[in-house]
């Protein structure tokens, strides 16, 4: 009877009960129904001898205090035996079912569960009126706990291979490989779930014939990570950890995190570890992208600081030389080195300015742009850097959005991708430069930079060049990294055209490989509004003499810078107050008795800054017109644009000439609002 039980499916084997049941006492018929999960209704389990139309009738049947025998045994959980259906008042809602079938009486027992629950009813049925005796009670009773049996088991059966179905379907739609191996290098791997073919290349089949293919496929310089982790696993039982990369079969590298434990219930001549070899290609990259970008991050800062300290020393230097070149006339040979030291203090402050852009703290004065109109005036330059031998192709799209972008930064880096195209392209090849507008719907982290969800131009460099490796690729943004040789790069190149790229909001995108070309995307921020239109011309000082007699806070905390301006403004009959720091500079103009036209401020100071002190000056009504000199703004102030500043930049290194111009253009300016004022 076990046999038949765990052997057949549960209705052939309720059905077979029933018969046996049958075959011991001519003329009944034995019936099982089964609880449903709600435990409010019974269901066909089995009735091999009653009428179908019968059975049909009663599948379903709800339970309840008068229920028939069967509804009734279930709800009272307890035997019920009704001798006379047509009488017995357990009947009067279901008799209307049974007596046209000529069924006449109903025992039924509940039948329970191991833990007492109750899984459904087994009755016997007679065609006449009748009362069991014991032997009859005594049989229902272990058909009774035989049903019971099967029904726990074939539910439990049921239930193991409902989880194993989960189970497995939960394997094999993990975005992980799940693995059962022997431990070690050799050991034999009996499962190995199918993500591994999309993943890796290979089967589940071919990966379980070969021992070996697991060690072959980890990378070289890996595979002693994971040899070192199987040890540790067989010394200690330890959980077995490691990440390393995978060579897949069409060559494509992938990094995994491996997990695994030992398991401890498998009869196995060697030990066996289930585990998870989890892909993290692309967390690995993203890892990357923000240890590149915290190193650019760290050296932009370092080179921001030096370009500041320099850019001090440029202006004393440029101012001195200045002094020597008035003093000396223009055949002497002192002012001919005067003029070679103010040529390297220009070339020094190129330098200094490729050094801010790298690291975003370029003071830039942003307009609208069409770059339709920038590539078209940069045509004939651009054509002028290349070679006959290179071709040309600049095409834009015809409904091309506007960027704001510093103007000339922007042409700076478009004219350093074009000549580091043109040195890739030794022997020739096709320059194509485009723009087309690009949207992303949701954020998107690119390979330099990511961008926010919106409408971006994208200017595109692509060029057929010598192409580069993934080594050389992850270094061409770092300040003074060049492949060219000695005297041919100063490596502030890329590094420029990613300090403005970053500082304009935008984000760089590169695509290269050995032997098949460049492509650089550069994604600037589209400018939708209409109300502002770029000129791209510079405001044009009226002053035509660079003198006056007004009043001028100068604030420096660089005492060579403070000292030498504040002469040179003195020379041209200006009243200088002079100051190094904040502090001191609303002392100064707070007991100073007569009026100060001018205010011009360092912006970056200890304590307080050029833009705080502006402020605070303004709120007193000490002064209304503010004339910044920086080399390197604080980042606040660098990221705001140029245009949103309460008053002009002039940046360092300058010449005192064009110092003195500027102060004398802002005074006639605010000469003229005074005059505004005072006629309406």
């Amino acid at each position: 009877m076990l046999e038949m039980i765990t052997a057949q499916p549960l209705p052939r084997i309720l059905e077979s009960l029933c018969l046996k049941i049958e075959e011991t006492y001519p003329g009944l018929a034995c019936s099982i129904l089964l609880f449903d999960p709600d435990e409010t209704t019974l269901c066909h389990g089995a009735a091999p001898s009653l009428p179908r139309a019968y059975v049909q009738a009663i599948d379903g049947v709800k339970i309840g205090p008068r229920a028939g025998s069967c509804g009734t045994a279930a709800f009272r959980r307890q035997p019920v035996v009704v001798s006379d259906i047509a009488t017995d008042p357990l009947w009067d809602d279901y008799r209307h079912l049974a007596i046209p079938h000529g069924l006449r009486a109903c025992w039924s027992m509940p039948i329970s569960s191991q833990s007492g629950s109750t899984l459904g009813t087994f009755a016997c049925y007679y065609r006449e009126p009748r009362a069991p005796d014991f032997d009859h009670l005594l049989l229902i009773e272990r058909a009774t706990h035989l049903a019971g049996i099967a029904i726990e088991h074939r539910r439990a059966k049921d239930e193991l291979q409902a989880a194993e179905s989960r189970y497995r379907t939960l394997v094999e739609r993990l975005p992980a490989i799940t693995y059962m191996a022997e431990v070690g290098v050799q050991g034999r791997w009996s499962f190995v779930s199918p993500q591994i073919e999309p993943m890796l290349g290979y089967t589940p089949e071919e990966w379980r014939a070969d021992p070996g293919l697991w060690m072959s496929r980890i990378h070289d310089d890996d595979r002693e990570i994971a040899i070192e982790a199987e040890k540790r696993v067989q010394r200690t039982g330890e959980l077995f950890k490691a990440e390393y990369r995978m060579i897949a079969r069409d060559g494509r590298i992938r990094w995994f995190r491996d997990e695994g434990k030992i398991l401890t219930d498998v009869a196995s001549e060697k030990a066996v570890m289930q585990g998870v070899l989890y892909d993290i290609t692309e967390y690995k990259q993203l890892e990357e992208q923000l240890r590149q970008a915290q190193k650019m991050e760290a050296v932009g800062q370092l080179a921001g600081g030096v370009a500041h300290d320099f850019n001090n020393l440029l202006t004393v230097i440029g101012a001195h030389t200045d002094r020597i070149r008035e003093r000396a006339s223009s055949d002497n040979a002192t002012c001919a080195d005067a003029v070679e030291i103010q040529n390297a203090v220009a070339r020094g402050a190129a330098l200094t300015q490729q050094l801010l852009a790298f690291s975003r703290n370029q003071l830039l004065q942003p307009r609208v742009l069409d770059l339709r109109v920038v590539l078209s005036d940069l045509g004939t330059m651009i054509r002028r850097l290349v070679a006959e031998h290179i071709e040309l192709e600049i095409a834009t799209e015809s409904a091309l959005l506007c960027v704001k972008a510093d103007r000339s930064q922007l042409e700076q880096a478009i004219l350093n991708l074009v000549v580091n195209a043109r040195d890739a392209m030794p022997n020739g090849g096709k320059l194509a430069i485009s723009a087309q507008n690009t949207r992303f719907d949701e954020a998107k982290t690119l390979g330099h930079g990511s961008v926010r969800p919106g409408t971006y131009v994208a200017l595109i460099v692509s060029d057929a060049g010598i192409g580069m490796n993934p080594e050389t690729l992850s270094r061409i943004f770092e300040p003074f990294f060049t492949t060219k040789g000695p005297g041919k790069g100063t490596g502030l190149g890329l590094s420029t055209v990613y300090g403005v790229v970053k500082q304009s909001g935008g984000a760089i995108s590169v695509e290269s490989e050995p032997s098949r070309g460049t492509t650089f995307w550069l994604f600037l921020p589209a400018y939708e509004e209409e109300a502002e239109i770029c000129t791209g011309d510079q405001a044009v000082d009226s002053r035509s003499s660079a003198t006056g007699h007004e009043t001028i806070l100068l604030v420096e905390d660089q005492a060579a810078i403070r000292e030498v301006a504040s002469d040179y403004l003195i020379q041209l009959g200006y009243d200088v107050l002079a100051a190094p720091d904040g502090e001191v500079a609303i002392k100064l103009a707070q007991t100073h008795k007569g009026k100060i036209d001018l205010l011009i401020t360092d912006m970056v100071m200890p304590n307080m800054g050029g833009r705080e002190l502006a402020a605070r000056l303004s709120e007193m009504s000490l002064v209304a017109t503010v004339l910044y000199i920086s080399g390197n703004p604080d980042l606040a102030a660098a990221a705001s644009e140029a245009s949103t500043l309460d008053g002009e930049i002039l940046r360092k290194p300058f010449s005192f000439k064009a110092l003195a111009i500027k102060a004398g253009s802002l005074l006639d300016s605010g000469k003229d609002r005074a005059a505004d004022t005072f006629s309406h």
